[in-house]
């Protein structure tokens, strides 16, 4: 994901702050991206060197606004240091495996308006949806959700199995990024055949420190 929005990702809908080493070579950035997660909340990654995160991410980001920063589990103190963060939480990222994937068929999955987006309605409103976050060349971060009144009737499944099988069918391998503490979640993507790949990604909502 920190490779896509900083390299690939609408040039016009990122700002890109450098760090440089004492002999002039780039070894860190961050890269503040507006997207559609959060019309208000700007999405931040970055990769640096631990001593130089404050400093970068000070000269990156505007005193009281609110930005959601994805970083390395590594980084998170130094992180913490500059940011005061209203919550947080470590992610697990799940890969598919795909001989472990299986298709599953419910006439009540319908395509949305997004290529990989697919959605079950009840009385014209989306109670569960699966989708993509982000793509690259190769990789295609997924998300499932399911209105809590209507969890419990294996819908996230059946959505998330399609947009699986439409990711594969475009040679896209799906990741799925979940809370270490959503265990429901956790379990969806084992059932899709998904497998924890023992990367882990720190996130954090927060304001610059004064």
């Amino acid at each position: 994901m920190t490779a896509y929005y900083a390299l690939s990702y609408d040039a016009k809908r990122v700002r890109l702050t450098l760090h440089r080493s004492s002999t002039g070579r780039v070894d860190g950035f961050v890269a503040v991206c507006q997207t559609g997660r959060d019309l208000f909340v700007p999405l931040v990654v970055m990769r640096a060197p631990e001593p130089a995160v404050e400093g970068l991410l000070r000269e990156a980001l505007r005193p009281g606004r609110f930005y959601t920063i994805i970083t390395m589990e590594a980084l998170r103190p130094f992180v913490l240091e500059a940011m005061a963060a209203e919550w947080e939480r470590t992610n697990l990222v799940y890969v598919l495996d795909p001989p472990s994937f299986r298709a599953v068929i419910n006439v009540m999955v319908q395509p949305g308006e997004d290529p990989f987006r697919f959605e079950i309605r009840v009385q014209d409103k989306a109670v569960s949806v699966a989708g993509v976050n982000w793509q690259s060349s190769r990789l295609a971060e997924m998300y499932v959700y399911t209105e809590p009144d209507s969890q419990g009737r294996g819908w996230g499944k059946a959505v998330g199995a399609r947009c699986v099988q439409a990711l594969l069918e475009a040679h896209l391998l799906p990741l799925y990024i979940v809370a270490e503490d959503n265990v429901p979640s956790q379990q969806l993507a084992t059932t899709l055949g998904f497998q924890d790949s023992g990367a882990r990604e720190f996130e954090c909502q927060g304001q610059l420190r004064t």
